[in-house]
């Protein structure tokens, strides 16, 4: 028998806050490097969902936020697989064929935020996942 889990809506809530709170440091971080926001939040139908792609230069590069404020559920990275890393290349060349920016280079980032009650965040940025 399959056992599953089911979160209290408030959970659900918080969680999501925690996401948006994270993906708004993780912006604030980047455009601090000079780097530009193209695009937050880009669907591609029931693919999947790119939280950040932005300029640096002629790179464009999409980003992925993880957010935690604790390590119950691992580190922010652990939640990046190679199959994750793979589907946001995929998502990514959605997206430059939708938008057509001019850039001799694409790239996947990831940026873990870890948020601990009482703490300054904490933000980890690992260039060129896929």
């Amino acid at each position: 028998m399959r056992q599953t889990q089911t979160q209290h809506p408030r959970a659900s809530h918080t969680h999501r806050a925690l996401g948006v709170q994270g993906e708004a440091l993780a912006a604030e971080y980047l455009e601090s490097l000079g780097w530009q926001i193209l695009d937050r939040n880009w669907r591609d139908g029931r693919r999947g969902e790119l939280d950040l792609v932005v300029r640096d230069r002629d790179v464009v590069i999409a980003v992925e936020v993880k957010t935690r404020s604790g390590t119950g559920y691992g580190t922010p990275f652990e939640a990046i697989t190679s199959l994750k890393a793979s589907r946001l290349r995929r998502l990514l060349l959605g997206w430059v064929r939708e938008h057509r920016p001019a850039a001799k280079q694409l790239r996947v980032d990831a940026i873990g935020i870890m948020m601990l009650p009482g703490k300054t965040p904490r933000i980890a940025h690992l260039r060129g996942i896929a």
